[in-house]
């Protein structure tokens, strides 16, 4: 009865329902309709994907679209979450997201994956391959090609200065802390590059043991400019079994009397490794009143240190000349700016310094070169050694040799020694001495935005400590030309040779100087057109009616203000104009151009120099002997004119005293020092007297400015040796005053 009354029920309910739908057909069928069009928009194309790492471009959305059936494409309105770093390899989910104009949205996701490619994979079996080895002198290994697959390597170092990119290592100095290098491998396989740091750590120096053993060797003083005693028997030490020579400081200052006045020189044990030299100078000051000056150098043997008061130390013992290359002038008054003292790290160009007691005699040594580029360089005079004798031997030999100036520069380096191979001590004593000669003593220092001047040369540090002789000495040669400078030149090979000459060529050269050279063979051809050849410019010359007298100084020697006059003498009456002429002038001795303004102003001359070492400057007001011609006075400059001759051209502008006329001069504002490196090679260099000229007043102070980029001109000839032009400059000239 139960089951019967269910299934009757059941049977009424199913045709209630049935009998309900078919009564509201109407209604509903717009409602169904309408529901059956609301679709989700729908994407396609999404799916995995694998790129390869280093690809350099890829759109995640490559291949997708997305269709609403009642928007149509909704493609451009997918919103991106995620991104993919094609430099690292790894899966990065991406997700899209997309809503239809009846705010439906749908999202899906997929996953790119970043995989290394086969030139990465080639790459990382070398790197897991490479490991950082040293040789057998200390060393780095540093291969240019992976070991498993040839991916090529390239290395970077951030200290050049202490490791090479060639893995040359040049410890830190005596007493300088440990120096971390960074050695950065850089590795390329077909298409994938990379790279890889490795940090090493480069110990200081260690201290040498000391001395053992000595020679006596003979001194023959060769210069006519100072007159030095010969000597039988000089000693010489030597450290720990090396080759490099050591003298004791106050043998030194003796042994180089007559070219500094040693007798004044006083030298002093402080403590148990200090020594003190010191001397007095008694000036007589401009009022007529006597003033003293005393100067110091505190040299520390433990702290391996050199301290002088100031650069002064270096000038004020120096010995006259035999020459007098300042005839005719008298300094009347001077402005000084003071020099600050200075301590010269020698330890941390690897130099130590050594106390020895022999036979109850205590020797203060430091390097022969060391003592001389110290003691000797503030003046035109050095001791050469070439293992069997020492030589005394003046700049002007050096600068400018004659023929028996060659035979003796020949003959200093010539002996046994020729036959040997430079050993490593004096090989690395070296580079040493080159990099603080350029630190301290090198004028143009400030050029060059490094620390340390071994940042300059490092790069033929490995040739020049383990190649043979001869590139040693190329090295050395090269050092000097690679600093681009017309003062800095290369002279001569050192005595581990036969003696033996470097050609230099054009490629040795640096820019500036190729433009110096570029100049001067474009006024040689001005003048091979004017003259014949560049070879016959004559010694002066007279235009417009004889109203212009031109004089032609191609140099400027002691002789140069005689001949100077001589022509002076000689010009006619009708001469109002003269115009002295250094467009083929690249300079020479100062003192003879100080003294040709003798003859051109009764005024007081203003001298200017500065001192880039210590900051020291000082102005001299020189008054001259000589009595001045009455002219209107013009000077001619060109790219040629160089060092003396732009410093004439400097004077004269700023003083007043001639018009400049023609070109912009080369420049050149250093005097010129002789420097010898523990190899027997010589270089001379800019030194520290840098010529300037100056500005502001006695009130506001003044600044000393270096003219070694040359002076402008206050009127430019097109073509500086046509005599035209030369008159009608000095015919607008004097009208616009």
């Amino acid at each position: 009865m139960k089951k019967t009354l269910w299934f009757i029920v059941s049977l009424v309910l199913l045709f209630g329902i049935m009998g309900c739908t078919d009564l509201t057909t109407s209604a509903t069928t717009e409602s169904t309709t309408s529901t059956a069009l609301d679709l989700d928009p729908v994407f396609s194309g999404v799916q995995d994907v694998t790129v390869v790492k280093g690809t350099e471009t890829f759109d995640v959305l490559s291949g997708i679209a997305v269709i609403d059936a009642e928007d149509g494409t909704l493609t451009t309105a997918i919103v991106v979450e995620g991104e993919v770093d094609l430099t690292v390899a790894g899966e990065y989910t991406i997700t899209l997201t997309v809503k239809d104009s009846a705010n439906n949205e749908v999202e899906v996701s997929f996953v790119v994956t970043v995989e290394a490619g086969p030139d990465e994979i080639k790459a990382l079996a070398d790197i897991d391959a490479l490991e950082l080895t040293m040789d057998g002198s200390g060393n780095y290994v540093l291969p240019t090609t992976g070991s498993v697959n040839s991916s090529t390597i390239i290395w970077t170092t951030d200290r050049p200065d202490v490791i090479t990119k060639r893995g040359f290592v040049m410890k830190p100095g005596i007493g300088v802390d440990p120096i971390t290098v960074t050695l950065t491998a850089n590795f390329r396989n077909g298409t994938f590059k990379t790279t890889v740091p490795f940090a090493v750590t480069v110990e200081g120096h260690e201290e040498l043991n000391g001395i053992t053993s000595s020679v006596m060797l003979p001194f023959e003083g060769t210069s006519e400019e100072y007159v030095v005693a010969n000597q039988e028997a000089v000693k010489i030490f030597f450290a720990d079994n090396g080759a490099l020579p050591y003298v004791d400081v106050e043998t030194f200052i003796n042994l180089i009397n007559g070219a500094i006045q040693s007798d004044i020189i006083d030298v002093t044990p402080v403590g148990t490794d200090q020594l003190r030299v010191e001397y007095s100078v008694d000036f007589e000051d401009f009022d007529g009143s006597i003033v003293t000056e005393t100067y110091w150098a505190l040299i520390d043997f433990t702290a391996n240190t050199f301290t002088v008061n100031n650069f002064n130390f270096f000038e004020n013992y120096v010995a006259e000349t035999t020459s007098d290359y300042g005839e005719g002038l008298t300094y009347v008054d001077a402005d000084y700016v003071d020099g600050q003292q200075v301590t010269i790290p020698l330890g941390f160009y690897n130099f130590d310094l050594l106390i020895h007691t022999e036979n109850e005699t205590t020797y203060y040594l430091m390097p022969l070169h060391l003592a001389d580029l110290l003691f000797a360089g503030g003046l035109y005079y050095d001791v050469y050694y070439n293992g069997e004798k020492l030589w005394g031997i003046d700049t002007f030999t050096i600068s400018s040799p004659d023929e028996q100036g060659l035979l003796l520069l020949e003959e200093i380096r010539t002996s046994s020694y020729n036959a040997l191979t430079a050993p490593a001590d004096v090989r690395w004593a070296t580079y040493n001495f080159l990099a603080l000669s350029l630190d301290y003593f090198y004028g143009l220092r400030d050029r060059y935005d490094v620390a340390s001047s071994y940042e300059i040369i490092s790069e033929h540090a490995k040739d020049l400590i383990t190649g043979s002789d001869q590139f040693m000495y190329q090295k050395v040669f090269n050092i000097a030309y690679d600093l681009d400078d017309l003062h800095t030149s290369h002279v001569f090979t050192g005595y581990y040779e036969t003696p033996f000459d470097i050609t230099l060529y054009l490629n040795d050269l640096g820019a500036r100087t190729l433009d110096f050279y570029n100049g001067l063979w474009a006024v040689q051809d001005l003048l091979d057109s004017k003259y014949g050849s560049y070879e016959d410019l004559p010694a002066s010359a007279l235009l417009d009616s004889e109203k212009t007298a031109v004089i032609y100084l191609t140099g400027f020697t002691i002789d140069t203000p005689d001949e100077f006059k001589a022509i002076m003498d000689a010009l006619p009456t009708t001469v109002e104009n003269v115009v002295i002429d250094l467009s083929y002038n690249t300079g020479g001795n100062l003192g003879a151009v100080l003294r040709i303004f003798g003859y051109m102003t009764e005024n007081t001359i203003m001298y200017h120099s500065q001192n880039p070492a210590d900051g020291a400057a000082v102005t001299y007001y020189i008054e001259s002997d000589y009595v001045a011609y009455d002219y209107n006075w013009y000077i001619v400059t060109s790219s040629v004119t160089f060092s003396a001759a732009n410093l004439m051209a400097s004077i004269a502008k700023e003083q007043g005293i001639a018009t400049v006329i023609g070109k912009n001069s080369s420049g050149g504002a250093s005097s010129i020092g002789a420097i010898y490196s523990p190899d027997g090679s010589c270089l001379l260099i800019s030194t520290n007297n840098v010529l300037s000229t100056r500005v502001g007043n006695e009130v506001d102070g003044y600044e000393y400015i270096s003219i070694e980029d040359g002076i402008a001109v206050e009127y430019v000839l097109s073509n500086v040796t046509s005599d035209s032009q030369i008159v009608s400059a000095i015919a607008n000239i004097q009208t616009e005053e």
